[in-house]
C-alpha cells in the first residue's frame, strides 16, 4: 500500500471514528482551575445528527447513489484536511486576537519576534538564536516557524 493510500485511509478513519471518540468530561476531570475552563468554551451536549455526521457523509456522496466510491471519500478526506489546515493557519495568523488577518498586525508581530531572537542585533538569525527562539518561545510556547506566541482565545 503506497504512503498516500495509508494516509488517506487514516484520515478517513480518524473522520469517522472522532464521534464516537467524542466524550463529555467525566467526574474525575472536574476538578479544573479557573485558568483550565476559561481556554476553552463548554461545549453542549450533541444530537444524532451532530454525533454521525451523516449531512457530512451525504454530501460527500457527489453522485448521490448512497454509497461512498473511493474518490468521493479521498475528496471529502482532502476538503477535511484543508479546513483544518486552514482553521489553524487563521488562528496563528490572527495575532492579536480580533478575528480578522491583518497583514500589518502579522508585519509587525513578526518583526517584534525578530528583533527578539537577534541577540547580537546584526540584522540576521543564526542558527543559535533559532534553536534558541524555538526552545524558549514566548509564553512558554514552542515557536514553529519563527513564530512563538499564538493568541489567547
Amino acid at each position: 500500500m503506497n504512503t498516500k493510500t495509508l494516509i488517506l485511509a487514516l484520515v478517513a478513519s480518524s473522520v469517522l471514528a472522532s464521534p464516537v471518540l467524542a466524550q463529555d468530561a467525566s467526574k474525575t476531570n472536574t476538578e479544573k482551575t479557573v485558568e483550565q475552563t476559561s481556554k476553552k468554551p463548554e461545549r453542549e451536549p450533541i444530537d444524532l445528527a451532530k454525533f454521525s455526521r451523516m449531512d457530512e457523509l451525504k454530501a460527500a456522496d457527489t453522485d448521490k447513489d448512497g454509497i461512498l466510491s473511493r474518490e468521493e471519500i479521498e475528496a471529502h478526506a482532502l476538503k477535511m484536511m484543508v479546513k483544518r489546515s486552514a482553521d489553524r493557519m487563521e488562528r496563528r495568523l490572527d495575532v492579536n486576537g480580533d478575528g480578522k488577518i491583518s497583514l500589518e498586525a502579522v508585519e509587525k508581530k513578526r518583526a517584534e519576534r525578530f528583533a527578539e531572537l537577534d541577540k547580537n542585533k546584526d540584522g540576521k538569525l543564526d542558527r543559535s538564536e533559532l534553536k534558541a527562539g524555538k526552545r524558549h518561545g514566548k509564553d512558554g510556547h514552542h515557536g514553529r516557524h519563527g513564530q512563538g506566541e499564538h493568541p489567547k482565545p
